[in-house]
């Protein structure tokens, strides 16, 4: 059997030397996850114990992702025998060899994953922290915003508040002036800044607020030499030819016209100096190259200082001559594009700053301190913070490396081995964290740091991440620790043709060079491993040709859909876009052929009909007052008012027909007296007497019952579920109602404007089991599929074409140093230097990212990629079409498009489809004039709804049923016994000492009584005591279910009973709490559920866990306030026999 070795199986195999340190580049589809696992493996199998391994990722799902191939890889170790494949032999044997150190050491990994240090970047940090919280400035640790923007707006809110005293800050005066006072644009502008404020915050506090002036001007000094330098490094042999032809050039100019740039270079015999003096000369010398429009010269005239060799010449030869010498120098030059864009960034340099942009500058260097300590405030007043917050008080409790804390002393002494995935994405912070991890580390002392990234695939810019950390790690290492560099090449993922294509198109769309500063990646060759398997075109480009509305592209994606599913029905196939807007006529095509498909977070919650009627029905019973979302509630599905019948009930005034109760609002005293709106049809009052009734029962119960249980009772009793067209829309309402549950003020939203901004960013549930999937590109990072559609190339992504009021940038210098630069918007017309230079920085950022977006989307394909655009046709010579905006991704591959033309496919403008042709499908959705709400089922919901029982607090609500899940109550009541069951066992640990079969036989009449006591009999009972023995008799069977029960733990308890303070005192119970032989402090919570049908276990306790994280951390601030600190929270689920852990982030 001949087997087919990787080009570059040398590099991986270096990778897994755990005595070296490396810099790992792994382009798309290169296996990096797989080298990773492999390297893990062996740095596990190397260890004394599993915490000294740190594996850090940027999400939970990669995470996720990492510690599930591990454990797959030690199950498959020891179920299966050694496979043949190479990859999958070493893997196997790396296994098998921790297996035995598993085993050796009495670790139980497969039993106790969570000892496995696989950590997100952010969930380190706030472990970090909050070991240290008084020093590290985070106090006790809270909980992350989901919403940080809450806080911006609170932060800004109270800064603005300053205005309004006798003495308004002058420096904020001056700054809301130059924005017009906009405040909208004032608090858009501000909260952006803090978004991104790890960005600018250090270098600008690391120079007092007078001394800002000099800080600016140094900044683009450094800026000014460090480019002129690239120029005069890039011009090598060609200055001296230069030289000559610019003093020419210059001496004639003088004679003819002196106030000419170029007349600047007369007697210049040596390159000027690389400074702010010097750039006026160099700005000459790129004028003498390059056109006003920045292209190379194809000729030189009299203007340029080459006058014609004609009789008026005084020395016609030597002119003929220049200017031959001039036209070879140019001709040398016209395919250096390095030259050309270096001489580009040149002539945008600001020479310096004009007065009004100082004092907006200095008034914005005094201001921005001011803000970030108004957010502080704001952290300490909501218990909560931020990413950037807590990673920035990591680095706090870290210390420094001449002074470090005992938390980074007690961390150099526990991590040995450091691993970083998806390295391309770092931002400063995280850098910086890493180096005080590392301080101290040295080549070969027995540790490790081990990172992994691919800089053509850094596309999270605006998370603060930059290419340029991850470049300089390669060439330069972290802190003192070099790194060996290794490039991984071969492509695992997709066909040889696919990668010939990529290969050959990207490397004249990315730079010829790296570069730190400007965060410009170059572009490495890619080795097929698959050979081309698809019988239809690799890749394929359609041009629409004046299809405005985009029409055109839309049906195209259709046609390219249905043949790929015609064709090869099994395969997945990927809709990528750069933005969700560009979906807006594609995703109804889809619809109208019938080709269903799986949105990933690209519908908003808000959009979906029923969170908006339940937002009516909230806002109504929430405002009397507001009549708009009355009438919204009782056109809902549940009642389905017509308009005139609307019309009839919101003219209707009640104080016609008698006194009416003032204590509730006009129309619910309308539905009061139905019989007496006039106008109104019969189907209208027979809907609004089966409504009314119930709506006035709900009114009623205002403020006696949690917001949610008061909201989502009366939809259920008005057969809201029964309505819905999907039941998707059920989880709708479901993550509607959790939402509203968190932002409950005591039976009432105090904060609309933060609810609604939450609930801005929700998503609703995508389709399950459909072959097309559709996401944005950023979204499809680290996956794969047979065929990928890329529509929408020509639309532009981000605002760097626009003119911002204020523009700011960062970059890294020569020595790694992050500098920072703010540029207001001069007040006056005219040239703008400094805002000109910022803009393009911007601009040309945003480049550089979008090409690195669109090949991600490329890289995703297996087999074939579909590349769609809509170009405009021209009426220029020798140009069919025009080129696309430079901001779009089609411009980073357009110069491609021509000469690759037998993948290239123009539509015409007559083969657009007419709008017209295309019928609006929505409509409104009622329930038939003799529809009732069906019965619910026996297990009563409305429980939590009726009168009565008004003392339970929602956080006691935690098992409430799923939404449109029926929910039996012989599973209750099983849950229930086996909690019992489990909590008799661990107080009472002699009965663990039979086997666990006579154990159950010793419980099951127990059982059968206690389950009958709650009600159950016949069949009901029978389930509920199997799923009480399965639950039971799995834990006993399970290694972790027996460390659990272990009452030999120091401060063992089950069913702790703990109380937290407040308004009022709160009862909370523990199922299971010790502290283990490391110290830790264990919080258990036992759940008896189990997946759903075709869910897998993974996202099954994944929802569970993040079901459950508000209530585990709740025990675990309760657990705070004893004094401890190293608390960790799980879910134990006995009929799965797996330990979930709570991360701590």
């Amino acid at each position: 059997m001949t087997t087919h070795i990787p080009v570059d199986a040398s590099e991986r195999e270096q990778a897994l030397d755990i005595q070296q340190s490396f810099a790992v580049s792994a382009p798309a589809g290169s296996g990096k996850t797989g080298l990773l696992t492999q390297r893990l493996l062996k740095l596990l199998a190397a260890c004394q114990q599993p915490e000294e391994v740190l594996a850090i990722t940027f999400t939970r799902k990669a995470a996720g992702e990492m510690r599930e191939r591990l454990l797959h890889a030690l199950l498959d170790a020891r179920d299966n025998p050694e496979p043949e494949n190479p990859h999958a032999k070493i893997t196997w044997q790396l296994a098998s060899n921790l297996l035995a150190h598993d085993e050796k050491h009495q670790w139980h990994l497969l039993q106790s994953p969570q000892r496995l240090r696989i950590q997100t970047i952010d969930g380190l940090c706030r472990n970090i922290a909050s070991q240290l919280p008084i020093d590290s400035g985070l106090g006790a640790p809270g909980e992350p915003l989901e919403q940080p923007a809450i806080a911006y707006q609170m932060a800004i809110a109270n800064l603005l508040k300053k205005l309004e005293k006798e003495q308004p800050d002058q420096d904020l005066s001056l700054l809301l002036l130059h924005l017009d006072n906009n405040l909208p644009e004032v608090t858009d502008l501000l909260q952006t800044l803090l978004e991104k404020r790890e960005q600018w915050l250090e270098p600008l506090l690391s120079v007092h607020r007078e001394e800002a002036e000099d800080y600016f001007t140094f900044v683009i000094r450094e800026l000014i030499e460090q480019q002129l330098g690239e120029f005069k490094k890039a011009l090598g042999t060609f200055a001296g030819e230069l030289l000559d032809l610019a003093d020419y050039a210059g001496t004639n100019l003088q004679q003819e016209n002196p106030g000419h740039l170029i007349s600047s270079l007369a007697g210049i015999e040596a390159l000027p100096s690389c400074s702010d003096q010097g750039l006026p000369q160099w700005l000459a010398l790129a004028d003498l190259l390059v056109t006003g429009t920045g292209t190379w010269r194809k000729s030189v005239t009299k203007t340029t200082g080459f006058p014609a060799a004609d009789k008026k010449s005084p020395d016609p030869e030597r002119a003929k001559a220049q200017k031959e010498r001039i036209t070879a120098l140019l001709e040398a030059l016209a395919d250096n594009d390095e030259l050309l864009n270096i001489i580009a960034e040149v002539r945008t340099l600001p020479a310096g700053i004009d007065e009004n942009q100082w004092r907006i500058l200095r008034a914005m260097a005094r201001v921005l301190p001011l803000l970030v300590a108004e957010l502080k405030l704001v952290f300490q007043q909501l218990g909560s913070t931020d990413f950037t917050e807590v990673a920035q008080a990591a680095l706090v409790a870290l210390g420094d490396s001449d002074s470090p804390t005992d938390v980074a002393l007690k961390l150099d002494v526990q991590i040995r081995h450091i691993l970083v995935d998806e390295f391309q994405d770092t931002s400063q912070l995280q850098l910086e964290l890493l180096q005080k991890l590392t301080a101290g580390w040295e080549p070969e002392d027995g540790r490790s740091l081990f990172i992994v990234g691919d800089g053509m695939q850094s596309c999270y810019g605006f998370r603060n991440a930059n290419v340029g950390i991850f470049l300089d790690a390669r060439d330069e290492g972290i802190g003192e620790l070099p790194l060996t560099p290794l490039n991984l090449q071969v492509n695992f993922r997709s066909s040889n043709a696919v990668v010939d294509w990529v290969n050959r198109t990207f490397v004249k769309a990315f730079p010829p060079r790296d570069n730190i500063s400007r965060g410009a990646v170059r572009y490495l060759d890619s080795v097929a491993f698959k050979p081309q398997q698809w019988e239809g075109a690799p890749v394929s480009f359609y041009g629409c040709v004046d299809d405005e509305e985009r029409l055109n592209e839309a049906e195209q994606c259709v046609e390219i859909i249905q043949q790929l599913q015609a064709k090869a029905p099994e395969d997945n196939i990927a809709i990528l876009v750069r933005n969700k807007k560009h979906l807006q006529q594609v995703l109804p095509a889809l619809t109208r052929a019938g080709i269903a498909y799986q949105a990933q977070d690209l519908a908003p919650l808000a959009s979906k009909m029923v969170v908006l009627d339940l937002l009516s029905l909230t806002r109504a019973l929430q405002d009397p007052s507001d009549r708009i979302s009355w009438l919204a509630a009782l056109r809902a599905p549940w009642c389905g008012l017509t308009l005139p019948d609307l019309y009839a009930v919101a003219n209707h005034n009640p104080g016609e027909h008698g006194p009416r109760d003032p204590r509730v609002p006009p129309i619910l005293n309308t539905l009061e007296a139905l019989d007496d709106i006039a106008g109104l049809s019969d189907d209208g009052r027979s809907r609004l007497q089966s409504t009314a009734a119930l709506i006035l029962q709900s009114w009623q119960q205002r403020g006696r019952k949690p917001l949610r249980v008061w909201v989502e009772g009366l939809w259920l009793a008005l057969g809201g579920p029964a309505t819905v067209a999907d039941k998707r829309e059920l989880s709708n309402a479901a993550d509607f109602f959790q939402l509203l549950e968190k932002y409950d003020g005591g039976g009432s939203i105090t904060d609309w404007p933060a609810f609604e901004l939450a609930l801005q960013q929700l998503f609703a549930r995508p389709a399950q089991e459909a072959r097309v999937q559709v996401m944005t590109i950023h979204k499809s990072k680290g996956l794969e599929f047979e065929h990928v559609l890329i529509p929408g190339l020509d639309k532009s992504g981000g605002a760097g074409g626009s003119d911002q009021l204020l523009r700011w940038c960062t970059w890294l210098n020569s020595d790694v140093e992050t500098r920072f630069l703010l540029a207001p918007k001069s007040p006056r017309s005219g040239k703008d230097p400094l805002y000109a230079y910022v803009k393009h920085d911007n601009s040309e950022r945003e480049r550089l990212e979008g090409t690195r977006l669109l090949y991600v989307g490329c890289t995703r394909a297996i087999h074939s990629l579909h590349l769609l655009a809509c170009v405009k046709s021209s009426d220029k010579k020798n140009e069919d079409h025009k080129a696309p905006a430079s901001a779009s991704l089609l411009a980073s591959i357009w110069p491609a498009l021509s000469t690759d033309a037998d993948w290239c496919h123009w539509l015409s403008a007559e083969e657009t489809l007419r709008k017209s042709e295309y019928t609006d499908q929505s409509y409104l959705l009622r329930t038939p004039e003799a529809w009732q709400a069906p019965a619910l089922p026996r297990e009563d919901y409305l429980a939590r709804y009726r009168m009565g029982d008004f003392e339970r607090k929602a956080e006691e609500e935690i098992n409430l049923p799923e939404l449109g899940l029926v929910t039996q109550r012989w599973f209750r009541h099983a849950g229930t016994v086996a909690h019992e069951t489990l909590a008799t066992l661990t107080e009472n640990p002699e009965r663990l000492t039979t086997t666990p079969e006579q154990l159950i036989e010793e419980l099951r009449p127990l059982w059968q009584l206690r389950l009958a006591q709650s009600g159950l009999n016949g069949s009901s009972l029978e389930k509920a005591q199997e799923k009480v023995e399965q639950a039971v008799l799995r834990t006993l069977h399970c290694q972790t279910g027996r460390w659990l029960l272990d009452a030999s733990h120091r401060d063992s308890a089950a069913e702790l009973e703990l109380h937290s303070g407040g308004r009022e005192l709160r009862r909370n119970i523990v199922d299971r709490t010790f502290i283990d032989s490391d110290g830790s402090r264990w919080i258990i919570d036992y759940k008896t559920a189990e997946p759903a049908s075709g869910e897998t276990a993974e996202v099954f306790i994944d929802s569970q866990l993040e079901k459950y994280r508000k209530q585990l951390d709740g025990y675990r601030r309760l657990f705070y306030q004893r004094g401890e600190r190293n608390v960790r929270c799980a879910l134990y689920f006995p009929l799965l026999q797996q330990l979930a852990e709570l991360p701590a982030e």
